[in-house]
């Protein structure tokens, strides 16, 4: 292998597409992948080449019909759109491409005040992929939910923290309680799944309204992703700067404004304006 202190310009940019196709593989995933590449040279005596993993990690893919394509674009809109309103931070990449899906890189900043406010925001992000299928699409698939690390899982690990580690409940909010096993004490503790549940409906509702609001800032950039699968780098640069033409906001997303559930300072983030 080309050791990456010394690749050019070209082999860098192999590189980089190889990382792409990898989002979501386990190191374990990428070792057998490495090792077939490497097997597969070994059968035609010759040196291992890029195009070997290349060539097993697109035949790995599913071959994703459109309206699967379409879904996951909207879904994914919906989370870089909702960012891009609530000026939490920066888009750093979109996909659907990925193995196990779409996905939607962003970068929070870390000098945010974490105010409820902006933990909030943070829940809205997060759920307002779902919400993008729900509003434009009609309906709603389980890709939201499932794994650990998916949106329903985060959003729900956040909102149980507000209410037990980060002193934003309702009741007892000095009360410092950290979660090891956050299924049981949910399942257990049915005051606390409520209070929980009602902070998620409250990011949701919030979240469908958003996405009501921005239908053809999603749709630009789902269109976008169906077009290139992967925005990144200078193209997402352009097509952000489009989408960012036909986004609307209100006074809920606006500092100082009572609107219930909005009480994010957006004018003190320092988000990035390609």
């Amino acid at each position: 292998m080309i050791d990456q202190n010394d690749a050019n310009e070209a082999t860098r940019d192999v590189l980089h597409r190889l990382a792409l196709k990898t989002k979501g593989m386990t190191g374990a995933d990428i070792a057998r992948l490495v090792r077939e590449a490497r097997h597969k040279a070994r059968r035609g005596s010759r040196q291992l080449a890029f195009s070997d993993i290349y060539d097993i990690l697109t035949s790995a893919r599913p071959d994703r019909p459109q309206p699967l394509r379409w879904r996951m674009a909207i879904h994914e809109a919906g989370h870089a759109v909702a960012r891009l309103v609530l000026e939490l931070g920066r888009v750093i990449s979109i996909s659907i491409d990925g193995l196990a899906g779409g996905y939607t890189a962003g970068e929070t900043p870390t000098m945010e005040a974490e105010t409820a406010g902006f933990f909030k925001g943070l829940l809205v992000i997060g759920l307002a992929g779902r919400a993008a299928e729900d509003e434009l699409l009609g309906s709603v698939t389980a890709g939201a939910g499932g794994s650990p690390d998916s949106d329903l899982a985060q959003a729900t690990e956040l909102a149980m923290a507000m209410e037990t580690a980060l002193g934003f409940a309702g009741t007892c909010p000095l009360l410092y309680r950290p979660v090891e096993d956050r299924s049981s004490l949910l399942a257990y503790n049915p005051l606390l799944a409520e209070r929980v549940s009602a902070r998620l409906d409250e990011a949701y509702d919030r979240a469908r309204d958003l996405i009501r609001r921005n239908t053809d800032a999603i749709l630009l950039l789902a269109k976008a992703l169906m077009a290139h699968d992967t925005l990144e780098g200078l193209d997402l640069i352009a097509v952000l700067r489009e989408v960012k033409k036909r986004i609307v906001s209100d006074a809920c997303e606006r500092v100082g404004d009572d609107c219930g559930t909005s009480d994010i300072p957006l004018d003190a983030v320092d988000s990035e304006k390609p």
